[in-house]
């Protein structure tokens, strides 16, 4: 199938300064074949975008999609007191398909707010496999392992990255997930290694979130987290590191050589009071840094348009430095940093010819997008989720006009409530 996108102005994230023109995009089923002026083709489907920016989908480079029945849950709590106290006690009865439409929830508000890729760490993860399916999301999924939990999830990580990084069509991966440096041994972290390498994927894995969980870690292993990490060898297989606010300049020598990258998740950050990532250091170091968003019970939101602009405040007052970073750095990490945190680069975070169509609409004729002096300011500091229009993802409409093509949106939130009334 040929589908021709015309009169948009694309942002196609290439390049170190933002490059938006008046073009058209062919797209040949599942990838972009041109992008250029004017185009005269013959198609089976045509989309006049007047009015719109089009743009590559947003890259959430950490999630857990199955808590979105704790959003505003027993809030404003230290982070280890609000899981040990709040969330492991509800966790504990969570039954699989609440896992199913936990996770439905949460991929149905991000793709409602322009995230098409997500990189989802937790437990029951077969049913939230079948979520992402279901809503058709591009996905990296990990099994969590920590120390008491380790057997089955290794079995099922091992079966499903079988079935799942041996399709190449197919827009969902397998991680290995090991949970933190406070909760694995160096035998976890070792066979979660072992077991990347077999399968020939990466490692998702929680660094230097807290001041009390690198205090930990210090007193158990005299080392800093990226240091008892490093010792281990686990930078010997790609790695997403979710936070690292917490790393010292030899660790950060460390990371230099990584393959993958840091996760900042601003506003998860900022609501447990965890701390500020040095998101400027790094990249000025040469480390990728992509956003995320945690789960929703940190982070109380899935649109990452609201992590774009809490990301670059917190820099700004972080440095005292206005120009530390800049509105389309701040959209690079959104896009194609995160795509490279996940080692999905070649394939999407860009808008160019042999990528995947995965891409947003936003609805530029706005009061609060008016005047467009700067279009990608406009896009980080006042934009947000709800001024995504128009969703497409492997070249399959998902959202239009604001409308789920494929979702009862009500269904999802009724299935939700039930799970609340009955645990919460």
């Amino acid at each position: 199938m040929k589908t021709l996108i015309t009169n948009a102005y694309v942002l196609d994230m290439l390049g170190d300064t933002a490059n938006i023109e008046k073009k058209d995009i062919l797209i040949h089923d599942h990838i972009i074949e041109k992008i250029d002026y004017n185009m005269i083709e013959l198609v089976d489907e045509k989309i006049n975008a007047k009015n719109m920016l089009i743009m590559p989908g947003l890259v959430n480079t950490h999630t857990h999609l199955a808590m979105s029945i704790f959003r505003g849950y027993k809030t404003d709590r230290k982070l280890m007191d609000w899981l040990e106290n709040a969330i492991y006690p509800v966790e504990d009865q969570l039954e699989p398909e609440d896992i199913y439409w936990n996770s439905y929830l949460s991929c149905l508000e991000m793709i409602k707010s322009g995230t098409t890729t997500c990189n989802d760490m937790y437990f029951g993860m077969n049913k939230t496999i079948e979520a992402i399916k279901d809503i058709g999301l591009r996905a990296i999924v990990a099994w969590n392992i920590k120390d008491d939990a380790i057997k089955d999830k290794v079995e099922k990580t091992r079966e499903y990255a079988t079935i799942y990084n041996e399709d190449k069509n197919s827009k969902i991966k397998i991680y290995v997930s090991a949970d933190a440096p406070h909760t694995c041994s160096p035998y976890t972290f070792g066979l979660c290694v072992d077991l990347a390498k077999e399968l020939k994927t990466g490692l998702h894995i929680h660094l230097a979130e807290t001041l009390e969980e690198e205090e930990i870690v210090q007193n158990t292993y005299k080392k800093t987290s990226t240091e008892y990490l490093n010792d281990l060898h686990v930078f010997d297989v790609p790695v997403v590191l979710a936070h690292g606010i917490y790393v010292s300049d030899n660790d950060i020598q460390i990371l230099k050589h990584i393959t993958g990258g840091i996760s900042h998740n601003p506003i998860s950050n900022c609501k447990l009071s965890s701390g500020i990532c040095n998101v400027a250091k790094l990249r000025e170091n040469g480390i990728v840094v992509g956003l995320g968003s945690d789960g929703i019970g940190s982070t109380s939101t899935m649109d990452m348009f609201e992590e774009m602009k809490t990301a670059a405040y917190l820099q700004k007052v972080n440095t005292m430095q206005p120009g530390i970073i800049s509105a389309y750095e701040i959209l690079k990490m959104a896009t194609i940093e995160g795509a490279r945190v996940l080692g999905l680069d070649k394939e999407i975070g860009t808008l160019e010819p042999g990528k995947k169509a995965d891409m947003i609409f936003i609805k530029m004729d706005k009061i609060h997008l008016c005047p467009e002096n700067d279009i990608c300011a406009n896009i980080v500091y006042s934009a947000n989720g709800a001024d995504v229009d128009t969703v497409m993802i492997d070249g399959k409409m998902i959202m239009q006009n604001r409308k789920m093509i494929y979702v009862n949106e009500k269904e999802i939130m009724r299935h939700v409530k039930k799970i609340v009334k009955r645990l919460l």
